[in-house]
């Protein structure tokens, strides 16, 4: 039985703990590490303000406050959004959707390379249980943006709303839940962090493009969206394995870099997650879809002109009347 009273928050590194005077001092050498061996002007520009961002870690609880202006204005866009045409914003779209998508694969190029070198040479237990990203300032600027970014996706709800789409509850929930996750997560430097980012990074750079070309008018196979959605539901299930073992690592004293609440807060999440994406998922691909065939069956059938005899008339409007009850049920 695990006795909270004796619990020790043990790990292989405290890159979380803000030690005034302490100067950080990270590795120039870029070829020490996996990926192309260059720097971009962002990444240089965070690691010589890494002192100010490390003594700031502490205000995570700012998207405490976002959250609340951005459940506000979902209320008070649609409340104006009542009487008014949509919005027509298809360029507007475009460059926003090609622009978070371009993000997320720049940001896929320079993370997934530290993944995958983690996971060949040093197993899947040191990709949730150590920081070891950190050493590397353009991960670590990087793993920053990724959490700055979940402020800007907000706007993604205000679009929504000014062009008068349904807003379902998974996408606010999601934005809102995310938001909070990522920046609580970021100030205390977990191992898992790895696995949150570069998933995230790697999905929402398919998204993103499906979206912008999408809006373009490009026609995208539904199959497309089915599987953006598909990987999704695996992200979910991978975030919440890894922060499963993460937390079951904490429990029996084991070294990890991840603070206990971090864990716990990311199992729960993950696990949300998980069933909203899923449900998401049979609505839309399987429910819709059913929903469309036996439509389509009754227009089939009441629309086709076909020469039959008396008994056998009969017997076609019975089936359409249970075809058209069925129908009706379905929706």
């Amino acid at each position: 039985m695990f006795n909270f009273t004796n619990y020790r928050d043990i790990r292989y590194h405290y890159f979380h703990v803000y030690v005034p005077g302490k100067h950080h001092e990270f590795e120039l050498n870029l070829t020490k590490f996996p990926g192309v061996a260059n720097s971009f002007f962002i990444e240089e520009f965070l690691r010589e303000n890494a002192d100010f961002i490390h003594r700031n870690l502490s205000h995570w609880y700012y998207s405490f406050y976002l959250s609340i202006v951005y459940i506000v204005a979902i209320l008070l866009l649609r409340k104006w959004m009542e009487h008014r045409q949509p919005f027509q914003m298809k360029p507007i779209l475009i460059v926003w959707n090609f622009g978070l998508a371009i993000f997320s694969i720049i940001g896929t190029f320079r993370c997934l390379p530290e993944f995958i070198h983690v996971l060949h040479h040093h197993g899947l237990a040191h990709s949730y249980s150590k920081s070891t990203y950190y050493f590397d300032y353009r991960l670590s600027a990087w793993y920053l943006m990724f959490t700055l970014s979940k402020s800007i996706e907000l706007f993604d709800t205000a679009f929504v709303l000014m062009r008068k789409k349904p807003l379902i509850a998974l996408h606010w929930i999601h934005h809102l839940l995310t938001l909070n996750y990522s920046w609580f997560v970021f100030s205390d430097a977990p191992a898992t962090a790895r696995w949150m980012c570069n998933m995230n990074y790697f999905v929402h750079s398919l998204m993103y493009s499906y979206y912008a070309l999408k809006v373009a008018g490009f026609q995208v196979p539904r199959r497309i969206s089915l599987t953006i959605t598909t990987l999704q539901i695996a992200q979910m299930f991978a975030g919440l394995f890894v922060n499963y073992k993460a937390l079951q690592r904490k429990l029996l004293g084991l070294p990890c870099d991840a603070s206990l609440s971090v864990l716990i807060t990311g199992v729960t999440l993950y696990g949300l997650f998980a069933v909203l994406f899923i449900n998401f998922f049979i609505w839309t691909y399987i429910i819709k879809g059913s929903r469309q065939k036996i439509q389509s069956a009754v227009r089939h059938f009441t629309n086709g002109k076909t020469k039959t005899t008396t008994t056998a008339t009969k017997t076609t409007t019975t089936t359409n009347g249970s075809i058209q009850f069925v129908a009706k049920k379905v929706q």
